[in-house]
């Protein structure tokens, strides 16, 4: 079925489909934000991604009305529909045909060429369901219910396992009703199971005689489609060439490739997700599949799976000969061509993305191909350069300037970005006409600048940093652009200062904050430029009340009226106005979508002042501090951030614990800090994620497709991640960074929810010799090995090792000590004290990393690897290992199994 759809409504779509249960056309209905073609599905419902993937493939539809009726009981012969849909097979029903049944076997007349075909298909079998329809005297056997355990069959036998069913017709279940699943039923509910087509529902039960909501069919009929080799009309599959905000290009397994446009229809989301998401979960060079419109725009995308389906290789540019479409890499000692499409010519980047030409590639260029390793082309499709080719000058402002790393972070006048580069070696700073050192370079200033090569050259300051002002906000006219505010609170002095078009606003906690999120009686510093126009905003205190853990006692839609309740019992009213925000689970929703959560009883946290509401949050978890957590009531007492407390009462939840296995709510410690999920009635835990920071080593990075691999060094147990853009990466000063700044056998700190990644820091480790050291002040002077000294501040908590015992002080660190520092996951500094070890070499084997000693005891090590980095020396000349040599007397610093300094006598 090729749709057409247009904005952001499924108008188009509505006309030409049919109802599911008479077959009739119906009329659309008003276009609304629903991201279904159903008005009766808002987004954010939690089927809304496996109904609207089933509407565009036509395997569900709606009624006269435009509604799916997502909370009615899905019936059987409404099921086989859906079911012949699913395989495909639609076109081989014969809907002329008359069809007879017994008089006990009532189905409506629309569904009965449907029904007939599925008993020769072997979707159904005549004799179970004229024996159910005998059971069920007085009932029509097709508009009736279906039941969970029914449908597990039916879909059983759509995906083609029925001798899998009948090979785990033996197997009890793990559910705790498994004797409530029929006898008929057991090994089609195992295999539904097994192959993750159904779940069970809170208390480790299947409920095998329950009847499934049509938004449950969905979901069901949705995740089946991984099972089974069924084609749609408009959908394809193949691998991400390319995601933009414009268009999708896809490799199919073929070799030929597909471009599609993206519109504000455009559906996105992930084979792992229940949920529709943004184009951000769609990875280059990993399997997915999209359904087209008619007109070539993609109107449904998923990724599928983010392993990315190429091969790279690394070279140095020799030529690109574009009259035979090759690239030739100096690879080594050896020449290797590999070939491209000229028709779909390689996208070229260098270090910083920036596309560039292929003939425009430098000579000698190191570069890296990324070659297709999915399709029968096998030819590449991408070419990365290791280094920047950027050149360029312009005005902007300093935002920061890191000494230590020595770069400039400079927010561009003309584009309004804020980009960070080195500084080159030979770069020259100017400021009235004199050159100066780099301490100049202060945040605020006003510069011109020239870059080469991606550094900064040439440096001009032209203006000293802006000028400030504290105030509290009034309010901010946009007719005139102007920010009016007091200098004290509640006064009735007004100033006002005209604001800059590109005005930027800051609230911590809030991401893309603008004007429209400043709030009367905040507490703000204005940034002003040389003509006293405001360009940016900090807010530092905020005047309004919140309320966490309230329920909503009543609603007065039309007053825009509402009642809560907070956990003391009193209640209070709120005027909504159309400044009121709306969100549910920090994700913003309309206030026509708001609406429906508008309910008695449904728990929220606000924002209020003066009796104005001004944000709601629905709530379906709770994050904060575990205060208790009574394992015989199973009732988890949180301490919210606001200081409040909110009990929760679970019964089995599952539990995440990074480093954990197998976690139970018993796992849950006093301390812990948690985000609790609620069940959709709000009444019960249904999950637990604890939040917990690891120290962890980095095992390998693939930066193509975003992987990431650490392992705890004490246990070794690894872990991979797949980093999405909700992943903050720093540096090792805390600046943003990418995950291709990572590298194996670094350190990071993370940061998990869970078994969610949310943060990764890098550790600065200095490993060197103490030069000085200063316990009162807390500090220590390492001269790094082979390096110039630096001076670390340990700070008040600082955990020094030494000699096997642990103390809280620098106290015993002494000059000449090899040491290690680091930051541990908790922000501590670690000063781990190398103890030396002398011996005589016997031979040093460079193949293999290792040093061998002679004997000195019947107990002693003979043997140690070496560190790939370690500073071996004499005095201040630098050795290769294979200069040791049998009978050298050597002081060896080993720290956690290697040798990380060799000092030869």
């Amino acid at each position: 079925m090729a749709i057409a759809l247009r904005g952001k409504s499924w108008i188009g779509l509505i006309v030409i489909l049919t109802l599911v249960w008479t077959g009739v056309a119906f009329h659309a209905p008003r276009a609304s934000a629903a991201t279904t073609p159903f008005s009766d599905v808002a987004a954010g419902h939690w089927a809304e991604k496996h109904i609207a993937k089933l509407a565009l493939q036509g395997l569900v539809k709606g009624d006269d009305k435009g509604l799916y009726s997502p909370n009615k009981s899905l019936s059987r012969q409404e099921a086989v529909v859906i079911a012949i849909r699913f395989m495909g097979m639609e076109d081989k029903v014969d809907s002329s045909a008359v069809v007879a049944f017994p008089d006990t076997f009532s189905v409506d007349n629309y569904f009965k060429s449907y029904v007939n075909f599925a008993f020769k298909q072997k979707l159904l079998n005549m004799t179970e369901e004229f024996e159910l329809a005998n059971k069920e005297s007085g009932k029509a056997w097709g508009s009736s219910p279906a039941t969970r355990e029914w449908v597990s069959r039916l879909l059983v036998r759509a995906i083609g396992k029925e001798a899998d069913a009948t090979a785990a017709a033996s197997s009890a279940t793990s559910f705790a009703d498994n004797t409530s699943i029929g006898s008929d039923y057991l090994g089609y509910v195992n295999v539904a199971v097994s192959n993750s087509l159904v779940k069970g529902i809170d208390g480790n039960k299947f409920d095998p005689k329950g009847t499934l909501t049509r938004a449950s069919a969905a979901t069901l009929f949705s995740r089946a489609e991984s099972t089974i080799s069924t084609s749609f009309s408009g959908q394809t599959t193949g691998i991400w060439l390319q995601v933009s905000p414009s268009q999708l290009k896809m490799l199919h397994s073929d070799g030929t490739i597909t471009n599609y446009a993206v519109t504000d229809s455009t559906l996105f989301s992930r084979a792992d997700s229940e949920k529709l998401l943004t184009i951000d979960g769609l990875k280059p060079y990993g399997k997915a599949l999209v359904i087209s419109t008619g007109d070539g725009a993609a109107a449904y995308a998923e990724q599928l799976d983010d392993t990315a389906q190429v091969k790279t290789v690394e070279g140095e540019l020799v030529v690109v000969n574009s009259s035979k479409s090759l690239i030739s890499l100096l690879e080594g000692e050896e020449v290797a061509s590999y070939s491209f499409d000229a028709a779909n010519a390689p996208s070229v980047t260098d270090s910083e993305g920036n596309a560039i030409a292929l003939t425009d590639i430098p000579s000698n260029a190191k570069v890296k191909l990324i070659i297709d390793n999915f399709s029968s082309s096998q030819k590449i499709l991408a070419v990365a350069l290791t280094t920047s080719t950027v050149n360029k000058t312009g005005n902007g402002s300093i935002v920061s300037y890191d000494s230590a790393l020595g770069t400039l972070m400079v927010k561009d006048d003309a584009t309004g970005v804020a980009e960070s580069r080195n500084i080159a070696a030979t770069a020259t700073i100017q400021k009235d006409g004199q050159y100066v050192n780099k301490t100049e370079l202060k945040a605020g200033s006003s510069i011109s600048y020239k870059v080469v090569n991606g550094q900064f050259a040439e440096i001009v300051i032209t203006k000293a940093p802006s000028e400030a002002v504290t105030g509290y906000f009034f309010k901010a006219d946009t007719t005139e652009m102007t920010i009016q505010y007091t200098t004290a609170p509640n006064s009735s002095d007004i100033k006002a200062k005209f604001y800059d078009k590109n005005v930027t606003v800051s609230i911590a906690g809030v991401a893309d904050a603008t004007l429209g999120h400043l709030f009367k009686g905040d507490h703000v510093q204005l940034t002003l430029n040389d003509a006293g126009v405001v360009t940016g905003i900090q807010v530092s205190d905020r005047s309004i009340q919140t309320l966490t853990g309230g329920v909503i006692s009543s609603y007065v839609a039309d007053d825009g009226i509402v009642v809560i309740k907070d956990a003391n019992g009193n209640t209070d009213a709120y005027k909504i106005n159309d400044s009121t925000r709306y969100d549910y689970n920090g994700t913003s929703i309309t206030k026509a979508n708001a609406q429906y959560y508008f309910v008695k009883g449904r728990k929220v946290d606000i924002g209020h002042s003066e009796g104005v509401l001004y944000f709601i949050s629905f709530v379906s978890k709770y994050s904060g501090t575990v205060v208790t957590n009574d394992t015989t009531a199973r009732v988890l007492t949180l301490k919210l951030s606001d200081g409040t407390t909110q009990s929760l009462t679970y019964g089995s939840p599952a539990v995440e614990i990074f480093g954990t296995t197998n976690a139970t709510y018993s796992s849950i410690a006093v301390g812990d800090v948690v985000t609790a999920y609620l069940s959709g009635d709000q009444n019960n835990v249904v999950s637990v994620q604890v939040a917990k920071k690891a120290q962890l080593e980095v095992v390998s990075v693939d930066a193509t497709a975003n992987k990431l691999t650490a392992k705890n060094v004490t246990t070794g147990v690894a872990t991979t991640w797949t980093l999405d853009s909700s992943v903050a990466l720093y540096d090792e000063n805390g600046a943003a960074t990418t995950i291709g700044a990572m590298t194996a056998g670094g350190t990071i700190n993370v940061s998990v929810l869970g078994n969610t990644l949310k943060s990764v820091t890098k550790v600065r480790i200095t490993l060197g010799k103490v030069a000085a050291v200063d316990a009162g002040a807390g500090t220590i002077a390492v001269v790094p090995f082979g390096g110039a000294s630096t001076t670390l501040n340990a700070g008040a908590n600082v955990i020094v090792t030494k000699n096997g015992t642990t103390t809280g002080s620098l106290a015993s660190v002494q000059a000449e000590d090899r040491v290690e520092v680091r930051a541990n996951e908790l922000g501590q500094t670690v000063v781990t004290v190398i103890a030396p070890v002398t011996k005589s070499v016997w031979y040093a084997d460079a193949k293999t990393g290792t040093l061998h000693f002679l004997k000195s005891g019947t107990n002693a090590d003979d043997s140690v690897s070496v560190s790939s980095t370690a500073y071996i020396h004499t005095g201040d000349t630098t050795l290769a290992l294979t200069s040791l040599t049998n009978g050298n007397s050597v002081t060896v610093y080993v720290l956690r199994g290697k040798a990380v300094e060799i000092v030869k006598a």
